[in-house]
């Protein structure tokens, strides 16, 4: 079974090693994911208001955005291990001082936020999806993007119950929350240096074969050698397609199915942990098999993909939201939701297919995700407009309708996207031939 999934990753015993490694680093993440359990004394133990966290949330998506676009150059110059490792410590450190010290003045909780966008996403997730890249070879890049994202899903579920543990053990109350607000900070840390000790010095360091001629590596040479790139631009566009797609079905399916149907909070709770949780532990694993064994590329599986989000979306805007049909309208929302996670899975997986050059992997990762997650920046607000302005049933069909013509986006990024994998390894057929 293990020789299996070591086949199916590409990779050997070490490397695998190193893979999981390099998964768990996402413990960084644990503390943000608090919000998403127990957001009310989450909220109270930071001592801001509801609008004061949505900026500091707000900001963290700023920091990461522009982040990205300006330091991926940075995770290709420096050693993966220590980039690793500072990153824990900086989010953990300023996440220690938010668990430990209570009524904080808000400018300081302002400098902690930006710092998780800085140490959490701007310097971090190109360095993992480098890191991912590299350990995969071309032909399993789905696989090890999937595999990893059913890990964390897995790995997110089970948190979400050790939160309420940790709430319940502290009271219920204030204390409840900054127990763990507390305790995953100090994983983190101590994880760093199970990130420098296992994760070899040289991993994915640059090895040019003798005679080769050397790159100029300095950050503008970078940008501009990733920027020339068409994948990188199609993958971009293809992740902002799904990006959308997500902030509906992670933020606003749940009120939309109690506001149209009358769920009460007890059902809509399940809808809830069905939605956001198994979806992604169950469609993860799933579309890396699919994308890896039946597929030729990963871009033609995600058409597919996109091909039935928008099928579905038109189901949900042409069924009449009565009452004798919320089940099926729950369904197909849920559909979604597992369509969307099937995406995420993979969606960085066709950089690696290309054969995006190691030195500049990080980079060309950095630009694609800038302009995956530019969606961070409007759809929360437009999506929240819309639903102020217009009664349920219309304001979700208007909601529905875009992610139907977003998934087009995605239908052409990704066809253009197999284009230039499918050309990049003819002219390797041809370059062996000739040989």
């Amino acid at each position: 079974m293990f020789k299996v999934l070591l086949n199916y990753l590409g990779m050997d015993k070490a490397k695998f090693g190193t893979f999981l490694i390099i998964t768990f680093s996402t413990c960084i993440y644990w503390w943000s994911g608090i919000k998403s359990v127990i957001y009310e004394p989450f909220r109270q133990a930071l001592g801001v208001s509801n609008a004061q966290l949505g900026f500091l949330l707000g900001l963290i998506g700023f920091v990461q955005i522009f982040g990205y676009a300006l330091l991926g150059w940075l995770q290709d110059l420096l050693p993966i291990r220590k980039l690793i490792a500072i990153d824990l410590w900086g989010y953990g450190i300023f996440a220690l001082i938010l668990g430990l010290v209570p009524n904080l003045p808000y400018w300081f909780l302002i400098i902690a936020f930006a710092a998780y966008g800085f140490f959490g996403d701007a310097i971090y997730w190109p360095t993992i999806q480098k890191s991912t890249k590299g350990l995969a070879t071309e032909k399993t890049q789905a696989a090890a993007f999937s595999v990893q994202e059913c890990i964390r899903s897995g790995v997110g579920l089970c948190l979400t119950w050790f939160t309420l543990f940790m709430f319940t053990v502290g009271g219920s109350n204030m204390f409840g929350a900054r127990l763990s607000m507390t305790v995953y900070p100090i994983f983190m840390m101590l994880y760093s240096f199970v990130v420098l000790k296992f994760i070899p010095k040289d991993f994915l360091q640059d090895q040019r074969k003798e005679g080769e001629p050397k790159i100029k590596r300095n950050g503008a040479a970078m940008v501009l050698r990733a920027m020339k790139m068409p994948i990188v631009w199609t993958t971009g566009f293809g992740a902002a397609a799904t990006y959308l797609i997500y902030v509906a079905a992670n933020t606003y399916f749940l009120p939309f199915v109690q506001a149209s149907f009358k769920l009460s909070d007890a059902a809509a709770g399940i809808f809830g942990i069905v939605n956001s949780g198994l979806m992604g532990l169950i469609a993860a694993g799933l579309s890396g098999v699919l994308a890896t064994k039946r597929f030729k590329t990963t871009p033609q599986w995600m058409i597919l993909l996109y091909v039935l989000v928008a099928l579905v979306c038109v189901a949900i805007i042409v069924t009449p939201h009565s009452s004798n049909l919320m089940i099926p309208v729950v369904i197909l929302c849920c559909c979604v939701t597992f369509i969307c996670v099937a995406l995420r899975a993979v969606y960085y997986a066709p950089i690696g297919e290309s054969g995006v050059d190691a030195d500049i992997s990080a980079t060309a990762m950095s630009i694609a995700s800038f302009i995956g997650y530019c969606p961070s920046f409007f759809a929360y607000p437009l999506f929240g407009a819309i639903i102020d302005k217009f009664d349920t049933q219309t304001a979700y069909r208007i909601i529905f309708t875009m992610l139907a013509v977003f998934s087009l986006v995605g239908i052409v990024a990704c066809f253009l996207g197999n284009r230039v994998i499918l050309q990049r390894r003819k002219q390797e057929d041809a370059a062996l031939a000739m040989a």
